[in-house]
């Protein structure tokens, strides 16, 4: 039986971490332990911990001294961690009691079904956003045997391009794969504020990792505003992962459309459309077959799904 670490990365979420926690010490599957990452919090975060850790031995806690961010926090969760698995769980996240249990075994389901060596397993979610509101967010390759991988996963996460098997995405907060796939690649950018998960996917996938999703929405996400998640911020974190992988995308004849399509993005939601006008038929312009593509490729898709979006019940 795989033990499996459970990963919690915690920054100032006093209103929303035990929940967190009890979510991990619910979960179903026999064999796990739980390692939070105090990511040097000033609210009351550092005592909820203590007392949940002083009444459950399969939890530790780790503090940093100094915020080095969620990537680096997550790295530190790995260093920890002692399981075959790895499952990262966020501190304003609840996961359903039987999440570990499927991702296992979807994981190696998958292994002995393909052979692949590098399988990451991403759940959907039910997301919550201020106000009340929900929406069902599929994950990548959900429930699909291949799952998509390699340079078809770098394309749809650098350049938007659909692959088979879904539009889906791959969010940390439902991640689990072996502790292994991470050493592969030394573990997330901590130069990377905000993308470090965009960026180790990317990473990953460059070197032929499969992403087999599950379409059961097993992770609760609490949609929160926080000062990392400004346009502002979101912004200059795109940008630098751009530029961290340009080589790639000049490769691909990419690299200026996709700098551009961004800076167009970002003028929209921090200024409205008339703000990224310009920019838009600009960019028509001077590339209206990429441009295009890209309009064709951003199409959303959500019909695929439509028997989840409104199920919230635990064990769907």
């Amino acid at each position: 039986m795989d033990n499996i670490s459970i990963g919690i990365t915690c920054f100032n979420a006093a209103q929303s971490i035990e929940r967190a926690v009890r979510s991990a010490q619910q979960q179903t599957w026999p064999r796990f332990e739980i390692v939070v990452v105090d990511d040097c919090s000033t609210d009351a975060s550092g005592d909820i911990l203590e007392r949940l850790a002083a009444a459950d031995d399969r939890m530790r806690i780790v503090r940093h001294t100094r915020n080095r961010g969620v990537g680096a926090a997550r790295n530190t969760v790995l260093e920890h961690a002692t399981g075959a698995f790895v499952a990262f769980f966020d501190d304003d996240d609840v996961s359903r009691p039987e999440r570990l249990t499927k991702q296992h075994r979807r994981i190696v389901e998958y292994e002995r079904a393909t052979g692949s060596p590098i399988v990451l397993c991403y759940t959907a979610s039910e997301d919550e956003y201020p106000g009340g509101s929900t929406d069902y967010s599929a994950p990548l390759g959900a429930d699909a045997t291949p799952a998509p991988s390699g340079d078809d996963v770098a394309r749809l996460i650098l350049l938007g391009k659909p692959t088979a098997g879904g539009r889906g995405v791959c969010p940390t907060s439902t991640q689990m794969a072996r502790r292994s796939v991470y050493e592969i690649v030394g573990g997330f950018d901590e130069n990377l504020r905000r993308h470090e998960d965009t960026d180790l996917n990317l990473r990953l996938a460059l070197r032929g990792a499969h992403f087999a999703g599950l379409a059961s929405p097993l992770v609760i996400r609490t949609m929160t505003a926080t000062t990392d998640k400004s346009v502002h911020w979101e912004r200059e974190s795109a940008l630098q992962l751009i530029e961290k992988h340009r080589d790639l995308l000049e490769r691909w004849n990419w690299y200026q459309f996709v700098r551009r399509w961004n800076e167009m993005k970002f003028a929209r939601l921090d200024g409205g459309r008339a703000s990224a006008l310009p920019l838009a038929l600009r960019l028509f312009f001077a590339s209206p077959l990429k441009t295009a593509r890209k309009v064709a490729w951003t199409l959303p898709n959500r019909t695929r799904y439509a028997k989840y979006r409104y199920s919230h019940a635990p064990g769907v």
